[in-house]
């Protein structure tokens, strides 16, 4: 039975994976570890992709789809047009959302396994291998989100700047200005990778002639003429999508940082993947066949200069989870080096892997078998059951239609989580055809708050006299002098209570208020729908 589980996931694994990497173990023992953790890895994949609830972001990202646009107020377009192109053949499911992903990490994979196989032949299976299993990678192969596509524009970016810098491939700089432009239009993190560039040129003697070549130059201007969809949106909404990135990145904060960069490192690579990024900063690094001391140059600049700028930026102002990620497909080749050329190091990241991957199905069990309240309210109490809430609120609002006689709109109180989940939900049980009719969703701003790019969605004076169902997770929230000023009730507070994914715990209420916008605050000029950072 075994030997039988052990084929099939060898069969699966063998339709993705390139031939060479049959002969990446001599012993046909560590092969089947090989093949035991992608096989294991996709598994996960597959069961997380296609049965967990979108997170509010995700959701978020599907509502730009529904809405294309050049450019939208905090992200450029990539992700919409991702989703947009995933859901028109998946159709509108979490795993349609999500689907697009698998490409992503298909072109990820590939320049990684190529930037390695160029780097030290050998070892470009290993590559693979910690794609599949080291957190940040593993984690943004299953959500959508702009990192997404940002991951696979930087594996191609360095990919092509490799030939470019270290093998003198000169006509590879106008692909990797291709590449450099999609990223930019995934996420302006990706101009890092030009500076990273840039240092490289500057610092290594062999590469200086480059400042006198044309490449470069035209490197950078594809890419920019790439990214004028973006600066012709900024220029047509008063910049705001750069004063509202540069405004919210900037802000300082009255502590210090830093550990917050060093803890992600940690994490994101693990302490075996910690002593080998030290083994690369070394003076006297391994001597590892076929890598010389350029590529080791080109390793560390292009992890250590990214890393450097987030460490600097940390030291007043916060680092997200996700900025540092990516910085690490730099250092993916090394690693991999140091595990086919190491036989300690790699059973130390066999090892890893076990661990990392047992961790993984633990969470996932957890999300769908956690039968605990205290675990729930503790750790799981954002993954709902969204597709019940919202056919509850759905059938509040038809209720509602049916007494007023009008169509009400669902007005969530917060910037964009339940409104982006509603919205989502909707559309998806509406092509299920577990409801009949979806409710428009507005955002919060026709109150004065901030919603994001609800705000150029829904125009207040389209609700004026129309029943709107107001929704917060807090009571608090409709105590507002602003939002009582406004509005005139046509209802109490009541509330809707959630259940987890999995079990159906009972999990956060949501609370709901009937009102109706007066008259009196209508607005109806465009000016006071665009982003103010005051708000």
């Amino acid at each position: 039975m075994q030997s039988i589980g052990f084929t099939t996931i060898k069969s699966q694994v063998c339709k993705i994976v390139p031939t060479s990497l049959l002969n990446v173990c001599q012993d046909r023992k560590l092969t089947q570890y090989f093949y035991l953790i992608l096989g294991f890895s996709l598994f996960l994949h597959l069961i997380s992709i296609a049965t967990t609830v979108l997170i509010v972001e995700e959701a978020y990202y599907w509502n730009y789809a529904q809405h294309l646009d050049f450019s939208y107020l905090d992200h450029p377009p990539m992700v919409a047009i991702l989703i947009k192109l995933s859901t028109l053949i998946f159709g509108t499911t979490e795993f349609g959302v999500r689907a697009i992903t698998i490409f992503c990490f298909i072109i990820t994979a590939t320049y990684s396994y190529k930037l390695t196989q160029l780097i030290n032949k050998n070892s470009a299976p290993y590559a693979l291998i910690l794609l599949a299993i080291l957190p940040f990678f593993f984690l943004h192969s299953q959500i959508i989100t702009p990192d997404v596509p940002l991951i696979a524009c930087w594996s191609a970016s360095i990919y092509c700047l490799y030939r470019a810098l270290v093998r003198n491939e000169a006509n590879l700089y106008y692909l990797a200005g291709i590449w450099l432009g999609l990223g930019m239009l995934s996420k302006y993190t990706i101009a890092l990778v030009g500076l990273a560039a840039l240092v490289y040129i500057l610092l290594i003697p062999s590469a200086r002639y480059w400042l006198r070549r044309k490449e470069p130059y035209f490197c950078a201007g594809i890419a920019l003429l790439i990214f004028t969809p973006v600066i012709y949106w900024n220029a047509t909404h008063q910049w705001v999508s750069f004063i509202f990135q540069s405004s919210r990145r900037l802000v300082s904060t009255s502590s210090i940082r830093l550990h917050h960069v060093i803890l992600l490192t940690l994490f994101f690579l693990m302490p075996i993947g910690i002593y080998g990024f030290c083994q690369l900063m070394k003076k006297n690094s391994p001597e590892i066949s076929s890598i010389s001391t350029n590529t080791k140059h080109f390793m560390r600049i292009f992890t250590l200069v990214p890393l450097t700028i987030f460490a600097l930026f940390s030291l007043n102002h916060a680092v997200k989870f996700n900025w540092v990620g990516p910085i690490f497909l730099a250092l993916i080749p090394w690693l991999a080096a140091l595990i086919a050329n190491n036989p300690a190091t790699r059973l130390s990241w066999l090892k890893s892997c076990v661990f990392l991957l047992g961790c993984y199905a633990i969470i996932l069990m957890f999300l769908f078998f956690n039968t605990s309240q205290t675990i729930h309210k503790k750790y799981l109490k954002d993954i709902l059951a969204w597709d019940k809430l919202t056919q509850q609120f759905n059938i509040l609002a038809a209720k509602i239609e049916e007494e007023m006689q009008q169509s009400p709109t669902f007005v969530p109180l917060d910037s964009y989580h339940i409104g982006s989940e509603l919205s989502f939900y909707q559309a998806k049980l509406l092509s299920q055809g577990g409801i009949t009719k979806s409710y428009p969703v507005a955002g919060s701003h026709v109150f004065g708050n901030n919603s994001l790019m609800y705000r150029y969605w829904s125009n207040k004076i389209d609700y004026l006299d129309k029943p709107l169902i107001l929704i917060s997770t807090e009571p608090a929230s409709f105590d507002n002098p602003i939002l009582k000023e406004q509005t005139i009730e046509q209802s109490v507070m009541k509330r809707i209570v959630s259940v987890s994914q999995g079990q159906g715990i009972k999990g956060i209420p949501y609370y709901y208020k009937v009102v109706r916008i007066r008259k009196k605050n209508a607005i109806s000029h465009p000016d006071d729908f665009i982003y103010n950072q005051g708000q």
